[in-house]
């Protein structure tokens, strides 16, 4: 009986060791294929609150379908009426590149003046390792941002699968929930249920609020800098908005951009262009975010600082966005479970 048990857990040791050693021969394919497992999870719900009333009219093969379509034809008219303007001023920023490095010598050149009338003198050494070093990053900004667009470009098809991965997921769902919820044990489903319906309702919440307020706050910024006469508004309006996805540090990074590209115009337009800025974030501090954003999804700012930190030393851009839903879900995990002992402990 002992020698059978043995076996058997050898065997299953065995088996363990082969999963393992080809999951590390193909993390890359599974890396992959995750990813857009989890970018067509994004899509579906992104399209699950029109599913939802689709569904009360039709089977749910046709709701996914109308659903998808109606997602997919409003971010193909996005893409189209905004990627001709997008194009043209990213090509107004890089032909801004040099007036940004001769704008950057002469403030350099000025504060070396204002610091030497003070008994404080910058060496020419240092001023030209600086200029220096700006020249090659100017210089090697064009060239990275070209290749940036060209890899994107180039792994767009890899993401054509997450609109499938969405449409299936949305069709199939409850035939999913149900043969993933047969995988648990009998006494866990209860608070297994409990703590996947918390964190749907968490991530659902964040999710659909933060994607709305980047919207909100990159449209207003690109008015703000269109009145202001900034060249490139409506870009720069499309960046701070992407930024605004990444809490606290990317609306401070999206304003330091459009300072840099403010400073050609003079001291007055980059003032009146960090004005903007200040104020659309006051507003989505004091206003959209109180409407948009539910206090179970809020979180501290300190945990979130951290929490972007550690997603972006593990995972680059993707660990930065995927942060803050990966904290909610934890938390509304923590939450259920300490809920359920606590209740068990009281009964008892």
């Amino acid at each position: 009986m002992q020698r059978n048990e043995a076996s058997l857990l050898r065997v299953r040791f065995l088996w363990i060791g082969a999963a393992l050693a080809a999951a590390f021969w193909a993390r890359e394919l599974i890396w992959q294929a995750a990813t857009q497992l989890f970018f067509g999870m994004l899509v579906a719900l992104a399209a699950l609150p029109v599913m939802k009333r689709l569904e009360k009219r039709f089977s749910p093969a046709t709701a996914a379908t109308l659903s998808m379509t109606s997602l997919s034809a409003l971010a193909l008219t996005s893409v189209l009426l905004l990627a001709p303007a997008l194009i043209r001023q990213g090509r107004q920023l890089v032909a801004l590149l040099p007036v940004l490095y001769n704008a950057a010598e002469e403030w350099l050149a000025r504060a070396q003046g204002w610091l030497a009338e003070n008994g404080i003198s910058l060496g020419g050494e240092l001023r030209g390792s600086l200029l220096s070093r700006g020249e090659e990053a100017l210089g090697a900004a064009a060239p990275a941002a070209m290749a940036w667009v060209g890899g994107m470009a180039g792994s767009l098809g890899k993401w054509m699968l997450a609109p499938v991965f969405g449409f299936y997921f949305l069709r199939d769902r409850r035939q999913i929930g149900q043969w993933l919820l047969s995988l648990i044990p009998m006494e866990k489903r209860t608070m297994t249920v409990q703590i996947l319906r918390e964190m749907r309702r968490e991530t659902a919440g964040y999710l659909r609020g933060q994607l709305m307020i980047s919207a909100v706050v990159g449209g207003l910024t690109a008015l703000g800098l269109l009145f202001c006469g900034v060249p490139a508004w409506l870009l720069l309006g499309v960046v701070m908005g992407v930024l605004e996805l990444i809490p606290y540090v990317g609306p401070f990074l999206g304003g330091v951009l459009v300072a840099l590209f403010s400073l050609p115009g003079g001291l007055g337009r980059t003032l009146w262009a960090l004005g903007v800025v200040v104020v659309v974030q006051q507003l989505e501090g004091g206003m959209l975010s109180p409407q948009l954003m539910s206090d179970a999804t809020r979180l501290h700012p300190v945990a979130v600082v951290l929490c972007v930190m550690l997603g972006g030393a593990a995972g680059g851009v993707g660990g930065i966005l995927l942060s803050v839903p990966l904290l909610l879900c934890a938390r509304a995990a923590l939450r259920v479970v300490s809920l359920r002992r606590s209740r068990d402990a009281g009964q008892a």
